[in-house]
């Protein structure tokens, strides 16, 4: 005889308690999950500080000099930038009037002042934790026993969000300016215009290339979210009659509001867009670490290996 008794339950009022309070889990688990990945926090602190091809958690004379190398040439080239705005000499169209202040509307010099942004920020942490009197390599392990970690200082996570939408506006950027809005009977190509449009995505595969904090996947979203921004900007920036330096309606010719089914088409293509440059930009850093650890792990080999002599 079976001594093994199975208790059923009558009552469906118990059955569908006991469902909403699974998916009630369900959900909590991924919203935790999703406010992690989404989070800034970040330990240890020096991978913001320091340079992903030095041995030591303190910040090298080397690497300070190209934080300093890398503001001042983006923070001259943003200024060249803004004061040498004029006409290009092919135009042939209605004269208009020249205003310095309409640099601010285009998304190009919104992704510039990012990079400027984040080689301040990253700057000012190089210079921040070299201040520190002791520089401790604290253990990497998310899992790890610890009493409990302190935050990510604000500066750093201002630093880390900033660096990740300029990577990927950068891109972007360059991308969509070569193909679909420079037109050679009214865009010169000269030093400065190379800078701005193509300089910006070197800077900015020099910094992964560089740093050694990680790049989220999630991450992606702050950048798709400024560039969904941008598009609502330029939408009322239209409704209130604001015109480009030409004095045509629309900031970008693809960004034509007049025509709005076209207009969120191209919002919508830019936003999967930037997806894909966080994609290359967070291969390019895991390309990073790895290739680091191998020219880690080959110098200590062969330091630790006995001569054969």
């Amino acid at each position: 005889m079976c001594n093994h008794v199975v208790m059923i339950s009558l009552d469906p009022s118990e059955s569908t308690l006991q469902k909403k309070m699974c998916k009630s889990a369900t959900f909590g688990r991924i919203w935790h999950a999703s406010r992690r990945a989404l989070s800034l926090e970040h330990a240890p602190a020096h991978q913001f500080a320091c340079c992903q091809w030095q041995a030591t958690a303190q910040p090298s004379i080397p690497y300070l000099v190209y934080r300093w190398l890398v503001f001042i040439t983006v923070l001259s080239t943003g200024i060249a930038s803004f004061a040498c705005q004029r006409l290009p000499p092919r135009y042939d169209g209605p004269k208009v009037e020249l205003n310095y202040f309409k640099w601010f509307i285009y998304f190009t010099n919104w992704g510039f002042m990012l990079i400027a942004l984040q080689a301040l920020l990253a700057l000012a942490v190089v210079h921040s934790y070299r201040s520190q009197k002791t520089f401790n390599n604290p253990c990497e392990d998310d899992d790890a026993l610890m009493p409990r970690r302190p935050r990510t200082p604000l500066l750093y996570r201002a630093y880390w969000l900033s660096q990740n939408i300029a990577t990927d506006l950068a891109f972007v950027i360059t991308l969509i300016y070569w193909t679909v809005v420079y037109d050679p009977k009214i865009h010169d190509i000269n030093a400065l215009n190379l800078l701005v449009h193509g300089g910006n995505s070197l800077v900015m595969i020099c910094e992964l290339l560089v740093t050694t904090h990680p790049i989220r996947a999630a991450h992606a979203l702050y950048g798709v979210g400024v560039g969904v921004a941008y598009g609502v900007f330029s939408a009322v920036y239209w409704a209130l009659g604001g015109t480009d330096r030409f004095g045509l309606p629309a900031i970008y010719p693809p960004l034509n509001w007049n025509h709005t089914g076209s207009a969120f088409g191209f919002v919508a293509l830019c936003a999967v867009i930037l997806l894909l440059a966080h994609a290359f930009a967070t291969c390019v850093a895991a390309m990073r670490v790895r290739v680091a650890a191998r020219v880690r792990s080959r110098a200590l080999g062969e330091r630790l290996s006995l001569p054969t002599h």
